[in-house]
């Protein structure tokens, strides 16, 4: 667990349980690898505003809707940040396991509420192989972010838009008399 992400909890006397595993690179392995439902693992991405950078929770199983995201920041264009810029200002943090506590990097916080209706969240603990798993009245007391409708789940998307659901036609009863359209 990233030292910084420990002295934070310390401080704040979080309740929470430290999970150490085999190591994942992507949100959902990470999930996986802990036995948690991808809707139940925070997934944190930096993102670049107009003034600087700011931190984004979704779950594992979701994409950022960028322009959703843009109408919550409520100004200029956003764009998720480069591996680099992300090393930059989380430094101490292995890409991909960013904890998603804005307050650590002086990052403003934007959270997907999908998280925050859950019993539990798991979140990664700074590298690819830890996580801390809270109850969600815990998530939502140290997270100290602004709740926004940002994710879309992974299921919907397709090739960076959203599938539209499929109409299902119901079918007449066996036997019951079709109009014929003239």
């Amino acid at each position: 667990m990233n030292e910084r992400l420990r002295a934070f909890l310390a401080a704040r006397q979080a309740n929470y349980e430290a999970i150490v595993h085999a190591g994942a690179v992507t949100a959902q392995e990470q999930a996986a690898a802990v036995h948690t439902p991808g809707m139940q693992m925070a997934k944190v991405l930096i993102v670049k505003e107009r003034d600087g950078f700011v931190m984004v929770v979704v779950p594992a199983a979701s994409q950022v809707d960028l322009d959703r995201l843009k109408g919550l920041i409520g100004h200029g264009d956003v764009r998720l940040a480069t591996v680099e810029e992300a090393r930059d200002v989380v430094p101490d943090c292995t890409p991909g396991a960013i904890p998603p506590f804005g307050a650590l990097y002086g990052l403003r916080t934007f959270i997907d509420q999908r998280l925050l209706g859950v019993p539990d969240v798991t979140v990664p603990a700074g590298d690819l192989s830890s996580a801390i798993r809270l109850r969600s009245a815990e998530f939502r007391r140290l997270v100290e972010g602004q709740v926004g409708d940002f994710a879309v789940p992974e299921a919907l998307v397709r090739r960076g838009g959203v599938m539209r659901a499929r109409v299902r036609r119901e079918r007449p009863p066996a036997g019951a008399a079709r109009r014929r359209r003239r």
